[in-house]
């Protein structure tokens, strides 16, 4: 059975983690190792970035193994 990604949730997860850990979106960026912008752009379900970027910022909240 083919199981699909549902963008928006891991999106939303994401956050959730991140403010229940307390972390500013710099700290996060910091933690994942790319941008403020580029989390601010994953925070708002931007699909038009690197997947090793979304990645590493999902493996910084430990939602993902890092890339």
């Amino acid at each position: 059975m083919e199981q699909r990604l549902n963008w928006e949730n891991l999106v939303v997860e994401a956050v959730r983690i991140r403010k229940h850990e307390k972390l500013t979106q710099r700290q996060l960026a910091a933690l994942a190792g790319v941008t403020q912008p580029t989390v601010v752009k994953f925070e708002k379900g931007s699909t038009m970035m690197r997947v090793e970027s979304a990645l590493s910022i999902l493996a910084a909240l430990g939602l993902a193994e890092r890339p």
